[in-house]
């Protein structure tokens, strides 16, 4: 959010994106209505590099389980 510098997105505090983590990690811990893929994005770039916008499309297209994890070493 500092990088894209949005005018709208500057008064989002680190505790509110903290809680709202932690709530989407509980959700997603759950949830079973649907596959779920895992991304560690840390190593990934999807706007600045196509080829891992590509490489994440491929990985959920090959999904053979309910629940994956994706974590590209750098």
């Amino acid at each position: 959010m500092r990088r894209r510098g949005a005018r709208f997105e500057r008064g989002i505090s680190e505790e509110y994106l903290a809680v709202l983590a932690e709530n989407y990690a509980r959700f997603f811990y759950h949830y079973a209505a649907a596959p779920v893929l895992i991304v560690n994005s840390e190593n990934l770039n999807f706007v600045a590099r196509e080829s891992d916008f590509e490489l994440l499309v491929e990985r959920m297209l090959g999904m053979k389980s309910r629940r994956e994890f994706f974590n590209l070493a750098p």
